[in-house]
């Protein structure tokens, strides 16, 4: 699924025609109808303006934008049980299996570089399933809750600035 698919997807799934959606985006309709088809990619500036609007969408950029590096989970776990509470247990579970992992790193160098190499990377895909389950939960949770992402944006990095984080 590419970027102006999962633009059309949440367009229609909120029933919205190009031109109101465009109007709330502050696009003109013929530009989010190319972007939609994919026969013009999103500016960066567009990208930031679309992200904003869902999670969804935010995902799918960041997918496509970073090549994988964060990656869009629901294309491979396209049935993902995405209720909060499905979710949750999930990332717990995730996140279990993030702190065994982390604890089995060794990173003194006298040990077999191998064995190092081969838990650096068990330990690689345990934060990537952390990260990509966690991106899918955040989303969730602004849905679920209502939750003004910029504004949480903005105060998770006051916080992170000040050293509450």
């Amino acid at each position: 699924m590419s970027v102006g698919d999962v633009i059309r997807k949440v367009r229609v799934s909120s029933r919205k025609t190009q031109e109101e959606f465009a109007a709330e985006l502050h696009l003109d309709r013929t530009q989010l109808s190319r972007v939609e088809r994919d026969a013009r990619r999103a500016t960066p500036e567009l990208d930031q303006v679309l992200a904003r609007k869902n999670w969804r969408i935010a995902l799918e950029i960041m997918d496509e934008r970073t090549g994988g590096y964060i990656s869009n989970i629901l294309h491979d776990l396209p049935n993902l049980d995405l209720h909060p509470a499905a979710l949750k247990d999930v990332l717990l579970k995730e996140a279990e299996e993030l702190m065994a992992s982390l604890g089995g790193l060794v990173l003194a160098r006298h040990i077999d570089p191998n064995k190092r190499k081969e838990i650096a990377e068990q330990v690689y895909h345990e934060i990537r399933d952390v990260v990509e389950k966690g991106v899918v939960m955040l989303g969730v949770i602004e849905e679920e809750f209502g939750l003004d992402r910029e504004r949480l944006i903005l105060k998770h990095e006051m916080q992170i600035k000040n050293g509450e984080r």
